[in-house]
Parts: C-alpha cells; sequence; structure tokens
C-alpha cells in the first residue's frame, strides 16, 4: 500500500513538473516568436540569415528560451513546497532565464549586419559591432542611404596623406580598408567604377548547377535577360553571396555561393 502511495506521489509530481514546464515552454514560445520575427526580417533580412549569422543568433535564441527557462522548470518545480518557496523558485528560474536572454539578444543585435561596404571588386559585410568599437555612431550610415544595410563604397587613398592614414589604420588598429569610415562614399555616384569589376556570371553558373537554377528562378521571376544585370561578389561570414544590381544600382535579387568551409 505504502509503495503505491508512493508512486502516485511520485507521479503526480512528474506531472505538476511537466506541466509548469509546459506554461513555461508556452510563454517562452510566445516571446522567441516575437524575437524571431525580428532576427528573420528586420536585422538579418535574406540573404543575410543564412550568409551572415541570422541562423546562427536565431539558434541561440531558441536554446536559451526554449530549453534553458523549461528545462530549469522541470528540474526545480516541486508542487509540495510552499508557495513562498515556489514564487522563490519561479521568480529566480525567471531572472537567470531573462539575464542570458538579454546578453544573447545584445549578441545577435550587435551581430547584424547594417553595411555592405565596396572595396577592391568585392562587397563585405559590416556588422553593427564594427563600428560600435570604433565609436562611430550607427546614424552617421543614414548619410549613404536608409535601407539597412546601406550600401557604401570605400575608395583607395588619392594622397599620400590619405595613404599614410589606411596603412596607420591598418597596422595599428587591425583596420581592413573596408572597416575604414574615412574611406567611405555614396555607392550611387561611384557605382560606374564599381561595376567595371562586375563577375562573368556565365562561366560562373556554368560550374555550378545550384547557382544557374537560382539564376533562372530570378529571371523568371524578373523577366528580364541575365545581361541586364550587373553580378558582384559579397563576402559573407557562414557563405558567400553574388548580389544582382540593376543598372542604376539597386539590388534586384542575390545567388547563394558555396558555404565556405
Amino acid at each position: 500500500m505504502e509503495a503505491a502511495i508512493t508512486i502516485a506521489k511520485h507521479t503526480s509530481l512528474i506531472k505538476s513538473k511537466f506541466k509548469a514546464a509546459g506554461i513555461h515552454l508556452a510563454i517562452s514560445g510566445i516571446v522567441f516568436l516575437i524575437l524571431a520575427y525580428f532576427i528573420i526580417f528586420k536585422w538579418y533580412p535574406l540573404p543575410y540569415f543564412t550568409a551572415d549569422g541570422g541562423w546562427q543568433g536565431i539558434r541561440i535564441v531558441a536554446l536559451i528560451d526554449l530549453v534553458l527557462g523549461p528545462l530549469m522548470t522541470l528540474i526545480i518545480f516541486n508542487p509540495e513546497k510552499s508557495k513562498r518557496e515556489i514564487r522563490f523558485d519561479l521568480g529566480t528560474i525567471a531572472l537567470i532565464q531573462a539575464s542570458v536572454l538579454v546578453w544573447g539578444i545584445y549578441t545577435v543585435h550587435d551581430e547584424r549586419p547594417v553595411a555592405i561596404v565596396h572595396w577592391d571588386g568585392e562587397f563585405f559585410s559590416m556588422p553593427a559591432k564594427a563600428y560600435r568599437q570604433q565609436n562611430i555612431d550607427l546614424e552617421q550610415l543614414t548619410q549613404y542611404g536608409a535601407k539597412t544595410p546601406v550600401l557604401i563604397h570605400a575608395r583607395r587613398p588619392v594622397s599620400i596623406e590619405e595613404l599614410h592614414e589606411l596603412l596607420t589604420l591598418s597596422t595599428e588598429k587591425k583596420l581592413a580598408p573596408f572597416e575604414q569610415f574615412q574611406l567611405y562614399r555614396p555607392f550611387r555616384k561611384n557605382r560606374d567604377e564599381i561595376f567595371v569589376n562586375q563577375l562573368d556570371i556565365d562561366e560562373i553558373v556554368a560550374r555550378n548547377a545550384q547557382m544557374r537554377q537560382e539564376l533562372d528562378t530570378f529571371l523568371a521571376r524578373s523577366g528580364g535577360d541575365k545581361s541586364e544585370y550587373i553580378y558582384m561578389p559579397l563576402q559573407a561570414r557562414y557563405h558567400n553571396v553574388i548580389l544582382i544590381f540593376s543598372a542604376a544600382g539597386d539590388v534586384k535579387g542575390t545567388l547563394n555561393a558555396p558555404y565556405k568551409q
């Protein structure tokens, strides 16, 4: 009889734990959906979600929000404790989860691409963190365009003084030329110079069936001929991208290059 009572109590305890964890998971799920919206559509719009860390960021948030919090509730919650103890336990869990989640959100937000900078025939993705570390206000990027990430051209130095500054920042502060704000110029005004270095898209798709399929899909959707567009390489963190520009300098589409090894 005592064994049956013990088993019943244990079963009831497990059910209560899973119920509490389920409620916690449901609440966390709502928070996660809100954060996922910002990550996917605001901070890392395609192609940057896969190419520049959005997928990695959303996994960090999911681990904290959907796993860590509910798991702590499952382990710690005990309905046999006093109400005061239960409130303390749940408050502690919420505080820990919120603290770690704030760190996760800050990290993902700080790594979001805010500028796509052209230098020497290629575009490079620039995260917000790179400017923060240089004490550059992101508002200064709006002079180059309102859309985020904004397209920028980093021009080559034209004087000895400018070359000296570039080399000094490169050697002393380890800043690549495309990270150096003093070189930035409007993209559209310099697009003719930039587009001289466009890629040979025929040669590229001839070696990559997936990219050929993506290009065919883009052309079918846009209704144009591939010769009407300019194709430029973008160096991103996880896989490179080919940006498809109109002659006017608008990004009309993208092609995903193979993932980096």
